[in-house]
């Protein structure tokens, strides 16, 4: 038996059957279900994917639901997830498909990645997954698996070392089963070959790794290079009314294009200048990826006058596209 054949035997028996993304009921629905929980998947674990996946599916249980909504729906039921070009470039394919596809995700590695948001192995799992196509897939969790299996050093997503996976991808590639070898690769990356305390002796394909023979499980895959993260200093008001909060939304580039927040600005002195009576609550520090923001929040009693502000009763904030950062901000002023 195989490298391939041993994943899709494991999976069979012991993977992931369960998860949400896997039980539609009606099959036309399960490539549009499958590439969703991709696109969520997409620098977010499992766990809390459920969740969102679950609340998006009951707002838009369908492909062309999702192409007839407004982008702020969209962006609301997107809220926490992070990353919210994912959201854009997923309304805009499902908008595309209508007009395109005849409403539905096409069937081909080319179209599949010439639609936003989709990339080689995002189609490739679309097409393994929803319509068992032989496609090799790469992600996070398959780039480790394969780096420890075969020995590949490099940081995987160094062009070099990226397209020696990619080749050993397509070479084991499984032809008879290939949603159970691509649900596999992912449940062995997600739950045993864990880049943290993996569970070799649980492994399938211990026998064959030559990390685990060599002894040097930890040292694959090479470890990213540290990107240096970017400070930003924001001053925000906090104007509440009647249970309700002044938001603002956001401009199109900076962080949190177009979503909802407090107004900001980018001294205190601005906040002074425009609100004398401005008294400072308390600062947070909230990480993005790339960024560092620190948050520095006033109480401000008068209003602001832009016409891009709405109130928003604390109870409605679900409705309203906004960053974690705004959740994080009025749990600690709640606890203040």
């Amino acid at each position: 038996m195989n490298f391939s054949q041993r994943i899709v035997q494991w999976q069979q028996r012991h993977g992931r059957h369960d998860l949400p993304w896997q039980q539609a009921a009606d099959p036309e629905l399960k490539p549009y279900h499958v590439w969703l929980s991709e696109i969520m998947l997409q620098q977010t674990q499992v766990v809390k994917v459920i969740e969102y996946f679950d609340r998006f599916i009951s707002a838009l249980p369908t492909l062309a639901d999702l192409a007839k909504a407004e982008e702020q729906q969209v962006l609301a039921l997107w809220s926490g997830l992070g990353y919210y070009n994912r959201a854009r470039y997923l309304h805009r394919t499902a908008q595309i498909c209508v007009a395109d596809h005849a409403g539905q995700l096409p069937q081909s590695l080319d179209e599949l990645v010439a639609l936003p948001g989709i990339g080689r192995s995002t189609a490739a799992a679309i097409l393994s997954l929803a319509f068992a196509q032989p496609e090799p897939i790469m992600d996070g969790n398959v780039k480790r698996v394969f780096a420890r299996h075969f020995l590949v050093a490099g940081e995987p997503n160094h062009s070099q070392t990226l397209k020696q996976l990619w080749s050993l991808a397509d070479e084991y590639k499984e032809l008879d089963h290939p949603a159970a070898y691509t649900q596999g690769l992912m449940d062995l990356g997600a739950t045993l070959c864990t880049k943290h305390r993996p569970q070799c002796g649980r492994c399938p394909v211990q026998a064959t790794c030559q990390a685990h023979a060599q002894d040097c499980v930890a040292a694959y895959p090479a470890k990213k290079k540290r990107v240096k993260q970017q400070t930003i200093e924001l001053h925000g008001a906090l104007i509440e009314r009647d249970g309700r909060l002044l938001l603002q939304q956001r401009g199109a580039d900076g962080i949190w294009p177009n979503l909802w927040f407090l107004p900001t600005h980018s001294q205190a002195t601005a906040i002074q200048a425009q609100h004398p009576e401005a008294r400072h609550l308390f600062s947070l520090t909230h990480k993005l990826t790339h960024r560092i923001v620190h948050i520095h929040v006033y109480r401000v009693a008068k209003p602001e006058s832009p016409a891009d502000l709405t109130w928003v009763h604390r109870d409605e904030l679900n409705n309203w596209p906004h960053p974690k950062a705004l959740n994080h901000l009025l749990e600690q002023h709640d606890n203040h």
